[in-house]
């Protein structure tokens, strides 16, 4: 699945600086996708990696902080001594900080990403302060965040906390949690909803796909193990989607991908689960998708012209020397904290596995 997280961190970059003509997804619907990609691979370490959701959870940590960390630093750098940032200025951001709500939503949120996404749907007014947005625009907070595109780690932390619980759920039960948050992202767009920015990323709203990618590996579990060569065809397929969906109506692109991402993922893991390039990319991916925006903004700022692809090798290479610093240290730490097997309730462990 690395190779496929690395193409919608890609379609997420073209989104922020516009490589191709082609009609690639659009930036946040690629994020949808991850969402759906993170339920499998949750549901996957959770059954053979993490012994008790303490270490489970102690893993994630260690897996997305520390880069996090390093970005928000780098971005937070840039600005104060460059007045670097993809969309504001230092001045942007001073007065904002200047007044105690935008003070506590900007600092808590880049210290831990959680609450990220209430950037969106909260504007600073000189007579009001902290002002509730029903519309996206460029007034609200999210437009000065060091690191704009970290909302989806607070969707993420969300997701991440209840995978311990909704992995041991029978499918049944599953499946109407799913179905219901799928009803409701349904009703947000025929009924006209799509641009109230705080349903565009409430995460009960986008549980359906988290929810789908857990239920895509018992799927997968059923499959016989040895790959077929349907699994190559349905990844050609969906590289191809990923590439050509943004021509899809406005009504049809929240689900576009994000389904086709769910059908895809059991074959398409099947394929590339024995090829260790493929988990470093996924790896690569991750700091490929916080530190793009500040490398564009580089370019944006000291060239007249920058070229995309030129800007694109250097985000890759710089995500690859961010792995490279972080991955040693991290994988000590998450190797400290797994246990064997045996720690999760023998109850929920056989409920998981035989759902």
């Amino acid at each position: 699945m690395g190779i496929v997280r690395l193409l919608l961190a890609i379609a997420v970059f073209n989104s922020h600086f516009p490589l191709t003509d082609l009609p690639v997804v659009d930036g946040h619907e690629a994020v949808l996708a991850f969402f759906a990609i993170s339920g499998f691979y949750m549901a996957l370490i959770l059954d053979g990696t993490y012994s008790s959701a303490r270490s489970f959870y102690m893993g994630r940590f260690l897996s997305l902080y520390p880069i996090f960390a390093f970005a928000m630093s780098v971005s937070v750098a840039l600005l104060v001594t460059l007045d670097i940032h993809p969309m504001a200025t230092l001045d942007n951001v001073k007065s904002i900080l200047a007044h105690p709500a935008g003070f506590l939503s900007m600092v808590s949120t880049a210290i831990l990403p959680v609450g990220q996404e209430l950037l969106f749907s909260f504007a600073i007014t000189p007579e009001n302060g902290l002002h509730f947005l029903t519309e996206a625009g460029r007034t609200g907070l999210w437009h000065s965040a060091p690191l704009i595109q970290a909302w989806s780690l607070s969707l993420e932390t969300v997701f991440y906390a209840l995978a311990p619980l909704l992995v041991v759920m029978r499918t049944r039960t599953l499946a109407w949690l799913v179905g219901l948050s799928l009803c409701a992202k349904v009703l947000v767009v025929a009924g006209g909803f799509l641009d109230v920015v705080f349903l565009k990323r409430f995460f009960p709203i986008e549980f359906w796909l988290f929810g789908s990618g857990i239920l895509a590996y018992r799927f997968y579990k059923t499959l016989p193990e040895t790959p077929a060569l349907s699994d190559s065809l349905i990844f050609a397929a969906l590289v191809t989607i990923i590439a050509m969906v943004g021509e899809a109506p406005p009504e049809a692109a929240p689900f576009a991908l994000p389904l086709a991402t769910l059908f895809s993922l059991p074959f398409v893991f099947r394929r590339f689960r024995d090829f260790s390039w493929d988990r470093v990319v996924g790896k690569v991916s991750y700091p490929f998708y916080l530190i793009h925006f500040t490398v564009i903004a580089i370019f944006e700022t000291t060239m007249e012209e920058p070229l995309g692809w030129d800007i694109l090798a250097v985000s890759l290479a710089a995500a690859v020397a961010v792995h490279a610093l972080f991955a040693p240290g991290i994988g000590v730490l998450k190797q400290a904290v797994r246990l064997p097997l045996g720690d999760l309730p023998a109850r929920a462990r056989a409920r998981f596995r035989n759902p």
